[in-house]
């Protein structure tokens, strides 16, 4: 599935990124790591059985794109 930006642009509509900006999220992210086998921690990887080492929380901070949408 493309981004929705491409459907736009495929449908004829004039779309400009305009630039990046951060929003709050209504919740926090957690992260959850591993310990490598070289001591360092690392995010788990799918159907890995390692026991997970730490979680990390942290405020709700997204990077987002904006972009101009006009109509044709």
């Amino acid at each position: 599935m493309r981004p929705l930006p491409d459907q736009l642009a495929a449908l004829g509509y004039a779309v400009m990124k305009t630039g990046t900006t951060e929003r709050i999220l209504p919740h926090a992210i957690r992260q959850k790591f591993e310990i490598a086998p070289d001591g360092t921690l690392v995010p788990p990887t799918e159907g890995s059985t390692r026991p997970t080492s730490m979680t990390v929380t942290n405020a709700g901070l997204a990077v987002v794109e904006q972009f101009d949408l006009r109509v044709p």
